[in-house]
């Protein structure tokens, strides 16, 4: 059985439109077939292994003609089976795409992209490191890519194993505009929301907006079960201080006067904002998330 609130953790940010192992409700393109589920599984989990194990079977790699077209939206109905499998299933099953992606080296070039577009791209519902992280590591030992792209994929690689859903959250000095200190772990809410903004960064606004919109995040704050820690984390504090008044009173905002947070790369900052939920204990809960999936997540 899957561990379901991980997985809800997972693709928490993912549109998800797979409800029913039949494959006849699952969305596929025209010419692709899904892998026949032997009569002999009936259990719904098993189902869903067998198919993501075994999704990439029928796709014909080298036809680059027939599947340039569909090849996004394939992968996209392939995330979102993975919602219902075991993480080592997960992983396999990356993993299998990838290796049979090497059958053709434009192939595997292609599906590099679509995984770097749908797993990385900053603006993607579908981000998420843990599945990037095993195509990461099939790009660093293939022999189809350059050297410079696998140094990118080894960087990438060393980022997207840093502060990883399920671990402790890296902790770190803040300074609040009176020249007080005090660490993450200082705060001892039930639940930390870091959110590592800018000034200038037009979705840091509209986050800010958002989630002082949201009537149950406000709720959770009032009850004093969750913390919002803002954090500058660049060296224009006058136009940091500007920003003053744009930030909600209740909450903590501070800068990272050490500028470790970006120099010494203790979080991946490839975008921002970068919002983080995590527990008492400081354990990541959801990265480099978005405010609904924060708010689905205080919903449970």
């Amino acid at each position: 059985m899957p561990n379901k609130k991980f997985f809800l953790i997972l693709f928490l940010s993912v549109s998800l439109s797979c409800n029913n192992v039949r494959q006849d409700k699952i969305s596929k393109p025209k010419d692709f077939t899904l892998p026949n589920v032997p009569v002999v599984v009936t259990d719904r989990h098993e189902s869903y292994k067998y198919i993501a194990l075994n999704y990439w079977n029928d796709f014909n790699f080298a036809d680059s003609s027939a599947y340039r077209q569909t090849a996004s939206q394939i992968f996209t109905d392939f995330l979102n089976i993975l919602q219902y499998v075991d993480m080592q299933t997960i992983l396999q099953s990356m993993e299998n795409m990838m290796q049979k992606a090497e059958s053709d080296s434009s192939a595997y070039i292609r599906f590099v992209n679509i995984c770097e577009q749908y797993l990385y791209g900053a603006n993607s519902p579908y981000r998420s490191d843990e599945l990037y992280i095993p195509v990461l590591q099939n790009i660093i030992n293939t022999n189809l890519i350059d050297e410079n792209h696998k140094i990118l994929a080894e960087y990438r690689l060393k980022m997207a194993m840093k502060n990883r859903t399920g671990n402790q959250a890296t902790d770190f000095e803040y300074t609040l505009e009176s020249g007080i200190t005090h660490r993450l772990y200082d705060i001892k809410t039930d639940f930390v929301l870091l959110f590592i903004n800018n000034p200038d960064c037009n979705a840091c606004k509209e986050y800010t907006e958002r989630i002082n919109a949201s009537q149950l995040i406000q709720q959770v704050i009032r009850e004093e079960l969750l913390t919002v820690l803002a954090v500058y984390p660049d060296m224009d504090l006058d136009g940091w201080k500007k920003y003053q008044t744009q930030i909600p009173a209740n909450w903590i905002n501070a800068y990272d006067k050490k500028l470790a947070i970006r120099n010494d790369e203790i979080y991946d900052l490839r975008a921002i904002p970068v919002l983080y939920l995590l527990d008492k204990d400081k354990k990541v809960l959801l990265k480099d998330t978005f405010v609904e999936s924060v708010e689905k997540y205080l919903s449970l």
